[in-house]
């Protein structure tokens, strides 16, 4: 499943892009698509706090604090694919910066054709990144279910635990569950990602202490995994 929230305070075009973001994702992919009308602001704020993954955004930048708040998106969602929604009215220098790293523009005032082609390049470019990812193994893990591809960027992931005999992946307010066994994953994850127990693998950028003596290991946000003998070896660095 493709999550994808439009922010748009003029509603017409918010239902627009809507309609032709999901004819195109018909016709572009099998995948299933959440796509989230926003025309506010703070509803946006109240959406992102709610969802732990977000795949791509469309996003008004015509607001004065609407660029402020981008950069806290682009911050805690770097990987996410970003189209500008812009005017003539708003310089390009205040939105084409490193930290907000745009994959796509579309412009007002624009014509059906032009949100067509804008559109279709921004998703083209998506799920093609998508397939890369499938074959490198980079930046995300790569679930897939009935609904198609759920990815999942490793920045965005606490720890992996093996239980009921699948694989669940904690990643911000939300778990995933998917069939697998632990020791292969272990292999195919990269180095970021340590062995503490024979049913986790904890996210070692994610860790804030190590107790030892009581064997777990505190995580970010307050989450905590356990950690079991044969691994304090591999996690002693952390505990110093």
């Amino acid at each position: 499943m493709i999550a994808m929230a439009a922010y748009d305070e003029n509603r017409a075009e918010l239902e627009e892009l809507k309609i032709v973001t999901k004819e195109l994702a018909a016709k572009l992919g099998e995948d299933r698509w959440n796509i989230a009308q926003i025309p506010e602001l703070k509803q946006l704020r109240a959406y992102l706090e709610e969802a732990p993954l977000l795949d791509m955004l469309m996003y008004d930048v015509t607001r004065l604090d609407a660029l402020e708040y981008l950069r806290q998106i682009r911050r805690a969602y770097r990987s996410a694919g970003l189209l500008i929604l812009a005017d003539l009215r708003t310089s390009p220098m205040t939105y084409m910066k490193p930290d907000i790293h745009a994959d796509s523009l579309l412009l007002r005032p624009w014509s059906k054709e032009q949100i067509w082609e804008v559109l279709e390049e921004f998703i083209r470019g998506y799920l093609e990144a998508v397939k890369n990812t499938k074959q490198t193994g980079e930046q995300f893990y790569v679930i897939d279910t009935k609904e198609g591809s759920i990815r999942i960027p490793y920045e965005k992931i606490y720890f992996f635990e093996a239980r009921e005999k699948k694989i669940y992946i904690c990643a911000d307010r939300e778990a995933f569950g998917f069939y697998h066994t632990i020791d292969k994953l272990a292999e195919e994850l990269p180095e970021q990602f340590i062995r503490c127990h024979r049913g986790f693998i904890v996210n070692s950028l994610k860790i804030r202490k190590i107790m030892l003596s009581q064997n777990r290991i505190c995580l970010a946000d307050g989450y905590e995994v356990p950690l079991s003998r044969s691994y304090k070896a591999d996690l002693k660095e952390f505990g110093r």
